[in-house]
């Protein structure tokens, strides 16, 4: 370091020792009773799955010595728990996870709050889709399929769960837009659960089926469905190693179902610097990385202020996608 371009070296110090003395405060606290994991769907699950995976290696690990409940709120797509945890502003003792449909609840006015509402505290998870058709079906790989809804959009039927602006919608929306297909126009069929658009799409129901990869992957193994793209940035490898992403196909979609940390609003900055850390050693972790593993997701470190920014490009991005809908509300 060049320290003459400061003007004097001995006030320098000293204010860097003052500007230490805070940063070292905000590590100090701690959690002084036990911590109730809120999570944003019934049990089972991907959200569900999320933190009780969270819950066994925080505890496994000693990231955390208090206690770790764990109370599920399903309903409203995640929108009965986030106001269960905005009753909680400023305890920081009730932590939750941010989804997509945190965002897209907002944006389609199915709920008023939004993660603006909340202290982000770190990033959790990639979990990204995948789009799969019959093994007796024409259509190939992923440029059939494109050229299919070019010639006439609701020549398929393609199958979502569990609602409509979700990340199997928004993924096929995309896809559609990129050949020059109005995503308005396709046949898109929404069941309760992603269990029962797989009943439908091996009974012949419907055409084409969009989930996550671990509803996927071991129909694929066993060859009762073709994974014909994922949604990811680039291949994911092992059992997926011969699965093209749709950027590879043309199309620039990449879509996840993430998962990041989410505190209650008015969390102080020592509150929110405990939880970044902790949300940091889990994610580092290989008991994390290998919980991951199972279900073909990726991990992303993200600190509170990145999580946070993360969270508003794509806030931006559904807004874009559920407007060309003509869902949005906002």
């Amino acid at each position: 370091m060049n320290f003459t371009r400061f003007p004097a070296v001995g006030a320098t110090l000293a204010g860097i020792a003052v500007a230490v003395a805070p940063a070292h405060a905000q590590q100090t606290w701690q959690p002084e009773r036990a911590i109730e994991f809120v999570v944003p769907a019934s049990p089972g699950g991907q959200n569900d799955l999320t933190m009780r995976n969270m819950q066994r290696v925080l505890q496994n690990l000693k990231l955390v010595e208090q206690p770790i409940s764990v109370n599920n709120k399903g309903g409203g797509g995640g929108a009965l728990a986030w106001v269960y945890l905005n009753q909680h502003a400023g305890d920081p003792h009730y932590l939750s996870i941010s989804t997509v449909n945190m965002l897209s609840n907002h944006i389609v006015g199915a709920s008023p709050l939004n993660y603006t509402d909340f202290t982000p505290l770190g990033h959790l998870i990639h979990s990204y889709l995948g789009f799969a058709v019959r093994p007796d079906s024409s259509i190939a790989n992923a440029k059939d399929l494109l050229e299919r809804l070019k010639k006439d959009p609701g020549a398929l039927s393609i199958a979502v769960g569990t609602s409509l602006g979700n990340t199997s919608h928004i993924a096929m929306s995309q896809a559609a837009k990129s050949a020059g297909v109005d995503p308005r126009k396709l046949k898109t069929v929404v069941f309760k659960s992603n269990g029962e658009a797989l009943t439908a799409f091996f009974g012949g129901h419907v055409d084409v089926i969009i989930s996550g990869l671990p509803n996927l992957v071991k129909h694929a193994q066993s060859k009762t469905l073709r994974l014909v793209a994922i949604t990811a940035p680039e291949r994911l490898g092992g059992v997926l190693a011969d699965v093209p992403t749709w950027r590879e196909v043309g199309p620039n979609v990449v879509v996840s179902g993430w998962r990041g940390a989410l505190g209650a609003k008015g969390l102080t900055p020592a509150q929110t610097a405990y939880w970044e850390s902790t949300i940091a050693k889990l994610v580092d972790s290989d008991a994390w990385g290998q919980e991951l593993a199972k279900d073909f997701a990726t991990r992303t470190r993200m600190t509170a202020a990145e999580n946070r920014e993360f969270l508003a490009r794509e806030y931006k991005s559904y807004l874009v996608t559920l407007g060309e809908l003509g869902m949005a509300k906002k």
